[in-house]
């Protein structure tokens, strides 16, 4: 198999190429990376790309499709409820589509919480491309536009890829690949999800709010990123940036 990568060097956002061999044909996951050296990663490898796959709408995973679509003759592909805001997507696939290739396929699985319509890629043999479910150490977010929120990701990260055996390897949509071990033993957010951990109860203020502050971890970039917990019960995972110390 080819699984290579490039990346957006202030994002750090992915665009992953999966392939069975050299000459043959294969998928570009997020074209939002850094679309020439997509492009230019492609044509080294020498892969004929039958897709494009838009995991979900935001700007930094979708900004390369209509560069990438026309000087690879590909089309681009979301999920229906992310294809009312990626004009370049001139196909829909949900959960369960498999992209058939012979020698090796990809399925389609739903991974909503960071938006509703996100979507990842199940590999035999692979491992799963999981978006801005999970990367190493933490957690997508859950108030950016389209988000389906906290119990949403948390549910789709713990049944949809935490489930799946320990030594399966995890690609996300920014930062470096992990595995499922991995995430289960030393991601800050998980541990507190599992049990294995205790949430923490600092006060704090989020968008004039009172929260408490559950889980504080480094993110994929290394600023911070946490978990926070509102008056009325819900939670939602948070740039630590936007929080407020609240003087008791």
């Amino acid at each position: 198999m080819i699984i290579d990568r490039v990346q957006h060097a202030g994002w750090r956002s992915n665009t992953w190429l999966i392939a069975g061999r050299v000459d043959g044909p294969g998928l570009l996951v997020d074209p939002g990376g850094d679309p020439p050296r997509a492009l230019e990663m492609v044509r080294r490898r020498g892969v004929r790309i039958e897709a494009i796959v838009c995991t979900h709408r935001h700007y930094v995973h979708a900004q390369g499709s209509d560069f990438l679509s026309r000087n690879l003759q590909a089309p681009v592909v979301t999920h229906p409820l992310e294809k009312p805001f990626l004009p370049e997507a001139s196909g829909e696939v949900g959960e369960g589509h498999r992209f058939e290739f012979g020698d090796w396929a990809a399925e389609v699985i739903h991974l909503p919480g960071h938006t509703t319509g996100m979507i990842g890629l199940s590999v035999t043999g692979v491992g799963v491309f999981v978006s801005d479910l999970i990367f190493r150490g933490s957690v997508g977010s859950t108030i950016h536009p389209g988000s389906a929120g906290f119990e949403a990701l948390k549910k789709s990260a713990l049944e949809r890829v935490l489930s799946l055996p320990p030594e399966t390897v995890i690609y996300p949509g920014h930062g470096d690949t992990t595995t499922v071990k991995q995430e289960l033993e030393r991601n800050p957010f998980v541990r507190v999800w599992t049990g294995a951990e205790t949430p923490g109860t600092r006060p704090a203020r989020f968008d004039g709010k009172r929260v408490t502050i559950e889980v504080w971890a480094r993110d994929f970039d290394g600023t911070n990123k946490a978990q926070v917990r509102y008056a009325d019960g819900r939670a939602d995972i948070v740039a630590a940036g936007k929080l407020q110390k609240v003087t008791l």
